[in-house]
């Protein structure tokens, strides 16, 4: 939450030239120095050098623009949804232009436009410049307080243009709280909150871990943001369920239709309203592979197979590749990227009793979903009401513990043989009342057999996965429990 003490420092030491700063080019003469500060003060929360330089050109044209004896709208709007209104009908009317393509001409300069909006209305609107980085401000509402609007949906392109007048009333509600101008709020915006975040590094991950999962995007190779640089990082189109370490294989249209390279993704996916294509992920560390054409793709016993490539490869931006399929890719592309490979136990051991199950079953199975003895506990015992306490004695998974309440993602309940249909429904019935009192979303029955997974929306019902331990050794089966249930798969927990 948001530190008085620390930000008084802040602006005792130094914070209040930053705060000049903005009231100085943003109230009294908007000069090229604009451009340059703001973009030293972005280096710090983004990696990428081209949205950097974008940012650069879009500010150093404003300039260009008010110097020119800029005429702008007479009065102001009596409020920000009438503002945002006006812009919308006014500044960005067109006869032939849609929804879609509004949002684009504001999105793809949305720092020159809510600049310029700013310098008119200070009274309304705050400068945007977090394109690409909604993850930031994310991480800067959550650590102070800031009650961010509701992200629309993807294709409520309208929607997504008043989302920023939404979000600067959240702004202006917290400017309120804590007695900030409009110039102070923009120094804490964008120099004291990034920093205080942790910056470049509360997100992008230095050491990226093995991959779990495979993702197609596509490009062009004259595509301004790509670069086959190794120390780059660069955003790009990618599932918001990407992790950081995931493998993404970039398929270029342009000049010839051919998968060419594989990338590693060093951040977690996110979405990004002000993004035009939305769901955004940061990529570094390409790898030239031996070019497969969209025609040996189509062709091909494996690949001719994927739907993506029966739609001529339209809309592959974030397309997830089973392990089987991207492991065949790298061994015919004379690839040596790592695989997707997941150890489970082995099949043939032995298994005696349900300590058996426990120890050579359940704890490498949760070890290949990616989580360590430190994310689970056994003989977990919680209160339940006025000093009542109930004991759950296998495996709860990430749980989150307090007087009176009570979570976790999902619970493991161990059994030495569910060799009848009988027996899986006592055991569910037992999982039930667990999962129920940890608010888990899935409650998991293990035995020698195999794992049976029920949900929270059905009351831990119906199996929505079920394998025997022979199957799970298969990669793609083992994949299927690893989107469900795999470390980084929720957003709580211990």
């Amino acid at each position: 939450m948001f530190n008085d003490y620390f930000w008084k420092s802040y602006l005792a030491g130094g914070g209040q030239a930053v705060v000049r700063f903005f009231e100085t080019q943003l109230s009294e003469r908007f000069t090229p120095d604009y451009a340059d500060t703001i973009c030293e003060l972005h280096r710090a929360y983004c990696p990428e050098k081209k949205i950097n330089e974008t940012l650069h050109e879009e500010l150093t044209d404003l300039h260009k623009v008010l110097a020119d004896d800029f005429v702008w709208y007479e009065g102001e709007p009596p409020t920000i949804d009438m503002a945002m209104q006006v812009l919308y009908e006014d500044f960005f009317a067109d006869d032939d232009s849609n929804d879609r393509v509004k949002f684009a001409w504001f999105a793809n300069s949305m720092a020159y436009f809510t600049t310029m909006f700013t310098i008119a209305w200070p009274k309304w609107f705050v400068p945007y410049y977090f394109c690409w980085n909604y993850n930031i401000l994310e991480k800067i509402a959550d650590e102070f307080g800031i009650d961010l609007p509701d992200i629309p949906q993807k294709r409520e392109y309208k929607a997504r243009f008043f989302h920023y007048g939404k979000i600067c009333e959240a702004f202006a509600d917290f400017r309120r709280q804590y007695g900030m101008s409009l110039y102070e709020f923009c120094a804490f915006l964008y120099d004291f909150a990034p920093k205080a975040v942790g910056g470049i590094d509360s997100y992008i991950i230095k050491d990226i871990p093995k991959p779990k999962s495979a993702y197609f995007i596509g490009g062009a190779k004259n595509d301004a943001y790509l670069t086959y640089d190794e120390e780059e990082i660069i955003a790009w189109q990618c599932s918001p369920d990407t992790m950081a370490g995931d493998a993404v294989v970039m398929y270029l249209r342009s000049p010839v239709s051919a998968l060419d390279s594989i990338w590693r993704s060093v951040s977690i996916g996110f979405n990004d309203p002000f993004f035009y294509y939305y769901r955004c992920t940061y990529l570094s560390r390409p790898r030239k592979i031996k070019p497969i054409s969209y025609t040996q793709m189509k062709e091909d016993p494996v690949f001719s197979k994927l739907w993506i490539v029966r739609k001529n490869m339209q809309g592959v931006n974030g397309v997830e590749i089973l392990p089987s399929v991207y492991n065949y890719l790298l061994d015919i592309s004379d690839s040596d990227a790592e695989r997707l490979e997941f150890a489970v136990s082995n099949e043939d051991i032995s298994i005696t009793n349900e300590k058996d199950v426990e120890e050579k079953r359940i704890k490498p199975f949760l070890e290949a979903l990616g989580y360590t003895e430190a994310d689970y506990r056994q003989q977990l015992y919680i209160e339940i009401g006025n000093h009542n306490y109930a004991l759950i004695p296998d495996f709860v998974i990430r749980p989150v513990v307090s007087k009176g309440h009570q979570s976790a993602d999902f619970l493991i309940e161990a059994k030495y043989s569910v060799g009848s249909v009988g027996a899986l429904e006592a055991a569910k019935t037992q999982a039930r009342g667990y999962a129920k009192l940890l608010n888990a979303a899935y409650a998991v029955i293990a035995s020698k057999e195999g794992i049976w997974v029920t949900a929270a929306g059905d009351d831990y019902t119906d199996d929505v996965m079920s394998f025997s331990w022979s199957q799970l050794q298969r990669e793609d089966d083992f994949h299927q429990v690893f989107r469900l249930l795999g470390q980084g798969k929720f957003s709580t927990g211990g």
